[in-house]
C-alpha cells in the first residue's frame, strides 16, 4: 500500500510564486519613482546654474531624502513585526502617490520651468522627506517580508531578482529623466513619479504571506526596539553584516557624489549636457548592478556568500580609485560599470545571509535598526558634502572618494581574511584550503548536495563513493566541515599541489607495491575517529558513468575499522578523457549521501562488497530517478 503524498506546506517554487511576482512588479515601479523624484528635485534647486556645485545638490537631496529615516525607519520596523506587512507597504507606496501629486499641482501652479527661487527651495526639501518618511517605512518592512514569501532555498535567487529588478526600474528612471529634465519641466517627471507610486502600491494587497506578525511580551514600543538593538548587541555575526551594510552605503553615498562632480568638473561636459552625461554614467552603474544580482542569481548559493561579498567590496574599492584617478569619460563609464557589477554581487550577498541568520519574530526591528544606521551614515556623509564651501566642494570628491575606497577595501580585506582563516578545521591552512575548494565547487560546478545530515558529526566513518572525475574528493569535501583523510593512488600526488598534500594528508596507494603500512595508516584513522574517503572502484569512471566491480580489500577496511559507512554517489560532473579537463570544465554536481549503516560483523569480505555494492547501485537509481 503506497504512502500518500503529503500536501507541501509553505511558498511555491520561486517561478511559479504569484506572492514574488507582485512583490518585484511593485518593487520596481516604486524603484522608478523614487529616482524620478530625487533627479526632478535637482534642476529645481538650480543645478544646471553656472555657479552651482553639482555635488552640493545632489548631497542636499539626498540629505533631506533620508532625514526622517532618522526618526522612523526603527518605528517602520516595529510596525511591520505587529501589523500586516502588506497592508503597510500598500500605504507607503500610496501615501508617496499622493504626496508626488500635491507637489506636481504646486509646481504647474507656481508656473516655473526649472529652478525655484530660493526663497521657496524649502519646499522642495519639504517634498523630498515627505517621500523618505514613505520609504524609510517601506524599506525595513519590504526586507523582513522577502524571506516570508519564498523557500529558504530561494532567498539567494528572489534577493537578486528583487535587486536588479529594481535596478532596472530605477535605471529606467534615470535614462528617462536625463533627457526630459534638460528639456522640460520638472512637474512632468513629478506626475510620473506620482503614477509609477500609485501603481505600485496597487500589487501589495493581492500577496499571499505565509507567517503571522508574532506576539510579545510587552507592548511597550521604547521595549520592543531596544530588543531589536539587543538582538544586534548579542548577535557579533548579525552586527557584523550590518556593519559591513552601512559601510557599502557610505561609499555609494560618495562614488553619487563623485560622479556628479566627475561631470561637472573633470569631463569637460558642457552645463547644459551635464544632466544627461550624469544620469547616463548613473545608468551603466545600475547596468552594472543588474549584472552583478544576474550573476549572483546564477551561482545560487548562500553558502561562502560572505567571502564572495567582502571580495566584490575590495573590487568595487579598485574601481573607485579608478574613478578618482582616470579623468576620462569613456573609461570613467567602464569603471563605473564594474563598480556596479561589485556593488551589486556584495549587496546581494550581505542582503541574504542577514536575512537567513535573523529569526522572522525580530527580522522587522533588525533591519530597522539597520536602516536607521544606514540613514545616520547617509545624513552625516551628504550633510558634510553639501555644506562643503560652493568653490570647493567638486574638487574635494576626488581625495574623498580615494579614502573611502580605501577604507572599504581595507575593511573588505580584513573581513575576507578573517572569512578564509577560521572554520570548522583544526588549522587556519587547512581552513584555507577548505574554503578555496568550496567556492570553487560551489560557484564554477554548481554543487549541491543531498543528504548531508547522513554523515555522522564525530566518530570514524568510511566514505564509499564513485569515481567520476578527478574533482570528486573536492566535490565530496566541500559538502562536509570535516576533513576527510582520502585514499589516492601514489601517481595523482602532483608535486605541484604538495602543500595542499601536507595540511590534508592523505593516503598514498602503491599500484605495484604492497600497502600493508597504508592499510594500517587507513586503520590508524578510523581508530581516531576520523573520516577515510575511499573510491572503491579504484580507477575513474571518466567519460562514462557505469559501476565498476571494487577493489576486495574494502571489505576488510570496512570490517576491521568498525566504522559507520557511508555510501555516496556522485553525478553531473564533466564527461571528459583528461583529467585536467574535469577542473576546467564547468559543470552542475550533485553529490548524494545514502543512509549510513555497520556491516554484519559476521559476513566475509566479500559479501561486505557486494552489500557495499548493492546500496550504492540503490543510491543511483534513486538519484536519477
Amino acid at each position: 500500500m503506497s504512502t500518500p503524498k503529503l500536501a507541501k506546506v509553505g511558498p511555491p517554487p520561486l517561478w511559479r510564486n504569484i506572492s514574488f511576482m507582485l512583490m518585484w512588479s511593485s518593487i520596481a515601479a516604486s524603484g522608478f519613482g523614487d529616482r524620478v523624484i530625487q533627479l526632478a528635485a535637482e534642476p529645481m534647486l538650480g543645478v544646471t546654474e553656472a555657479d552651482a556645485s553639482a555635488a552640493g545638490v545632489q548631497a542636499g537631496v539626498m540629505f533631506w531624502f533620508f532625514l526622517p529615516y532618522m526618526l522612523l525607519t526603527l518605528v517602520g520596523g516595529w510596525l511591520s513585526d505587529h501589523v500586516s506587512r502588506k497592508w503597510l507597504m500598500f500605504a507607503c507606496d500610496e501615501g508617496r502617490a499622493i504626496v508626488l501629486f500635491v507637489a506636481c499641482w504646486w509646481a504647474v501652479d507656481l508656473g516655473l520651468g526649472q529652478a525655484v527661487p530660493e526663497d521657496r527651495q524649502w519646499q522642495v526639501y519639504a517634498i523630498i522627506a515627505l517621500t523618505g518618511c514613505c520609504a524609510a517605512i517601506f524599506n525595513p518592512t519590504r526586507l523582513a517580508t522577502v524571506p516570508q514569501i519564498v523557500r529558504k532555498a530561494d532567498l539567494q535567487p528572489a534577493n537578486a531578482v528583487v535587486g536588479s529588478i529594481a535596478l532596472i526600474a530605477s535605471l529606467i528612471g534615470v535614462v528617462a529623466s536625463g533627457p526630459l529634465l534638460d528639456k522640460q519641466p520638472a512637474w512632468k517627471a513629478i506626475l510620473i513619479g506620482g503614477i509609477a507610486f500609485g501603481v505600485s502600491g496597487l500589487f501589495f494587497p493581492f500577496m499571499r504571506i505565509h507567517g503571522q506578525a508574532a506576539k510579545h511580551e510587552t507592548t511597550n514600543i521604547f521595549k520592543q526596539l531596544a530588543q531589536g538593538v539587543g538582538y544586534l548587541r548579542s548577535h557579533r555575526t548579525v552586527a557584523i553584516y550590518v556593519a559591513l551594510n552601512i559601510l557599502f552605503w557610505a561609499a555609494a553615498y560618495v562614488v553619487n557624489a563623485a560622479v556628479a562632480s566627475l561631470n561637472r568638473d573633470y569631463y569637460g561636459i558642457p552645463v547644459d549636457e551635464y544632466l544627461t552625461h550624469r544620469t547616463a554614467m548613473l545608468g551603466i552603474t545600475g547596468l552594472g548592478m543588474i549584472l552583478g544580482c544576474l550573476y549572483v542569481m546564477w551561482h545560487r548559493t548562500r553558502r561562502e556568500a560572505g567571502i564572495i561579498a567582502m571580495a566584490a567590496f575590495g573590487g568595487a574599492a579598485l574601481t573607485m580609485v579608478g574613478l578618482a584617478t582616470i579623468h576620462v569619460y569613456w573609461i570613467g563609464l567602464v569603471l563605473a560599470l564594474f563598480a556596479g557589477l561589485f556593488g551589486g554581487v556584495g549587496l546581494v550577498c550581505l542582503e541574504t545571509l542577514t536575512q537567513a541568520v535573523t529569526p522572522n519574530h525580530v527580522r522587522g526591528r533588525v533591519f530597522g535598526v539597520r536602516a536607521q544606521l544606514n540613514t545616520l551614515s547617509g545624513v552625516l556623509v551628504n550633510l558634510a558634502i553639501w555644506q562643503l564651501p560652493t568653490e570647493h566642494a567638486d574638487r574635494w570628491m576626488i581625495p574623498v572618494l580615494i579614502a573611502t575606497a580605501s577604507i572599504l577595501g581595507l575593511v573588505s580585506l580584513r573581513v575576507m581574511i578573517h572569512h578564509y582563516t577560521t572554520g570548522p578545521h583544526a588549522t587556519r591552512w587547512l581552513n584555507v584550503i577548505w574554503k578555496t575548494v568550496r567556492i570553487y565547487s560551489l560557484v564554477w560546478h554548481r554543487l549541491r548536495w543531498v543528504g548531508r545530515h547522513n554523515v555522522p558529526s564525530e566518530g570514524p566513518v568510511l566514505i564509499a563513493a564513485n569515481h567520476t572525475t578527478g574533482i570528486d574528493p573536492f566535490l565530496v569535501q566541500s559538502a562536509l566541515p570535516r576533513t576527510i583523510r582520502w585514499v589516492m593512488t601514489a601517481p595523482y600526488r602532483f608535486k605541484i599541489l604538495e602543500p595542499m598534500w601536507r595540511a590534508i594528508e592523505p593516503i598514498a596507494l602503491d599500484d605495484e607495491g604492497p600497502n600493508l603500512a597504508n592499510l594500517r595508516t587507513m586503520l590508524k584513522r578510523l581508530k581516531d575517529r576520523e573520516i577515510v574517503g575511499i573510491f572503491p572502484e579504484g580507477g575513474l569512471q571518466r567519460d562514462h558513468r557505469d559501476l565498476q566491480p571494487f577493489r576486495a580489500g574494502v571489505g576488510m577496511l570496512a570490517q576491521r575499522g568498525k566504522a559507520t559507512i557511508v555510501p555516496v554517489w556522485i553525478s553531473g560532473t564533466p564527461r571528459r578523457k583528461s583529467i585536467w579537463s574535469h577542473f576546467l570544465t564547468p559543470s552542475k554536481s550533485l553529490v548524494t549521501f545514502g543512509q549510513p549503516y555497520k556491516p554484519d560483523p559476521d559476513w566475509t569480505h566479500e559479501e561486505v562488497v557486494e552489500d557495499l555494492r548493492r546500496r550504492m547501485v540503490e543510491l543511483a537509481q534513486s538519484v536519477e530517478d
